[in-house]
């Protein structure tokens, strides 16, 4: 038998210990609210590491529905044996996941998770009072046994979290605190730095940093000459073919009696982009900014992350965005005329292929009436062609002959 999952009735459920593992022996598995959108998640609470967010990671359908895992270092005891045959199989030995899902555990920092408990989602008039830590979690740990669980063996990592966005004063011998959105401007510009130093994918940094930088080029022109033939003394009867060396392309007129050359220009709008021009200064910048608008969509309450991001943009930020925005605001303009540029040439070159093709199909239909009424003649003997130039105004036709007398009515 291969045990499957913990066998303790505590309503926190501890991690599976192992003499590899370097968690302590209070870690535990508990389920909070993520601090964006409220939703219960599973997270593994460490009072030496921190906390830990798990991200589930499913399959394609038609690959095996379960997992088996295996202690390698059981197996090489053993000889080759999962477990000794005079003994039942334990968790150390191997155990099976019911279904193919596997859960990776990413750091998540404490402060992120307290922020909603502790700044309130609507702005404040005067400043707040400083309360100590139980009073401030007193009502939201009362039916909340995971994060009571969190506070009651990890206060040393809350209250270092909570020192880094909130004001601190001592009062006797017990720490009290007051949020200060200005301290969580800076951790988290902290963090945002933090992120810039280790570098962006560079996948994330090509498609929304360095393109999202490039002035695109308005309205270039290319001029294509296009020789066309037309051949004035075409017979049916006769095959020959006449061909035209046209390497050279020229615009002057042809003086072959039996030929006319027409040139035909056609401009093209291309969209290409400058070469990289963008200082170091604004490359910066755009990395910073894509890093907060991250960090505040995907860990903050979505109340207080607008409210942040209007600090963000203000006079009294802790860094100026103002360089980039009047930047993407000049490129938002060219980027709309190199649109309507291109647009004006896609819709000249449509109009003229339009043209083109409807010339093309008038001289195809044109062609093939003539080919057919040729074929026709060749088919006609004399005596028909000849049948048809009498003149027959006025003659009863052959089929009169055949039809039938009209019935004569009976006298009365």
């Amino acid at each position: 038998m291969v045990t499957t999952r913990s066998a303790t009735s505590s309503p926190v459920k501890r991690s599976a210990t192992r003499e590899s593992n370097d968690t302590s022996d209070r870690a535990r598995f508990v389920l909070l609210r993520h601090p964006r959108d409220s939703s219960v998640q599973r997270f593994l609470f460490c009072p030496e590491r921190g906390l830990f967010h798990f991200t589930k990671i499913n399959t394609p359908s038609p690959d095996p529905r379960s997992l088996l895992f295996e202690n390698p270092a059981a197996r090489g005891t053993n000889g080759g044996e999962t477990c000794p045959k005079e003994r039942q199989p334990t968790f150390e030995d191997g155990y099976i996941s019911k279904s193919a899902e596997m859960l990776v555990a990413t750091p998540f920092d404490m402060a992120f998770l307290l922020i909603p408990f502790v700044i309130p989602a609507k702005a404040q008039t005067g400043k707040m009072l400083f309360q100590p830590l139980d009073d401030m979690f007193e009502q939201h740990i009362e039916n909340d046994r995971h994060l009571r669980y969190i506070l009651d063996n990890g206060r040393k990592v809350v209250e270092e979290a909570m020192s880094r966005f909130c004001d601190t004063i001592e009062a006797g011998d017990e720490q009290m605190y007051r949020p200060n959105e200005e301290k969580t401007l800076k951790m988290i510009m902290e963090k945002v730095k933090a992120v810039i130093e280790k570098g962006l994918p560079a996948s994330l940094e090509e498609k929304f940093v360095t393109r999202a930088l490039e002035a695109p080029v308005l309205s270039v022109k290319r001029e294509e000459t296009i020789i066309s033939t037309k051949s004035e003394s075409a017979s049916f009867d006769d095959t020959d073919s006449v061909s035209e060396n046209l390497d050279s392309q020229s615009s002057t007129a042809s003086s072959a009696p039996s030929a006319v050359f027409s040139e035909v220009s056609v401009a093209s709008s291309l969209s290409t982009v400058a070469p990289d021009t963008v200082s170091q200064a604004l490359l910066d910048l755009r990395k910073q900014s894509i890093v907060l608008d991250f960090i505040l969509a995907s860990y903050v309450p979505e109340a207080i992350a607008e409210r942040l991001q209007a600090r963000f943009a203000g006079k009294d930020s802790p860094i100026n965005f103002s360089p980039l925005e009047e930047h993407m605001k000049s490129l938002a303009v060219l980027r709309a005329e190199a649109m309507a540029s291109r647009s004006i040439g896609d819709f000249s070159r449509k109009r003229g292929l339009e043209d083109d093709e409807a010339a093309e199909l008038r001289a195809e239909k044109k062609l093939k009436q003539e080919e057919e009424e040729r074929k026709k003649k060749i088919g006609e003997s004399r005596g028909v062609r000849d049948l048809k130039k009498v003149n027959v105004a006025g003659m009863k036709k052959m089929s009169d002959f055949f039809s039938k007398k009209p019935v004569a009515k009976a006298k009365g």
